[in-house]
């Protein structure tokens, strides 16, 4: 494994980890809106195909920031749908 990969591996993991903390907790205890588990968890299957598919796809679209990008573009369709 490359350092380089551990770095992009643990950006990623910890944008998601903070995007999916930060949807929980504006959903519950700011927006006052009852969500199921399963939507508030939402933002982690980013980081599921991220493990299983990002080496399939081409060098410049494999990048960090498109990844953390799309984490949170799926935390704010979570925060619409918990309204």
């Amino acid at each position: 494994m490359d350092l380089d990969d551990a770095q992009a591996d643990l950006t990623v993991a910890a944008a998601v980890a903070g995007c999916t903390i930060m949807v929980a907790l504006l959903v519950e205890y700011v927006l006052a809106a009852e969500a199921s588990t399963v939507l508030l968890l939402a933002p982690l299957s980013v980081y599921f195909v991220y493990l299983f598919g990002h080496r399939q796809l081409p060098e410049g679209l494999d990048q960090p920031r498109l990844w953390i990008g799309l984490t949170g573009l799926v935390g704010m369709v979570v925060i619409f749908l918990a309204v």
